[in-house]
């Protein structure tokens, strides 16, 4: 969570939704503040090596990508 306590009893003056080329949203204030928040997506991989016998899974080898 990201609690943006400066913004609280602002007053709106216009609000823009973008969704190209990623989804962010524009808030101007009437004080000439702007807030400006945008999604960033990425993309991980989770792959490992387990074995089951029954109960709890027992991770034999936890492989991460090269960087």
């Amino acid at each position: 969570m990201i609690e943006c306590a400066e913004l609280e009893n602002k007053v709106i003056r216009s609000l823009k939704i973008f969704q190209e080329p990623t989804p962010e949203i524009h808030i101007e204030f009437a004080d000439g503040t702007i807030f400006s928040a945008s999604l960033n997506a990425t993309l991980s991989v989770d792959a490992k090596c387990i074995r089951d016998e029954g109960g709890e899974p027992i991770v034999l080898t936890q492989y991460t990508p090269a960087v």
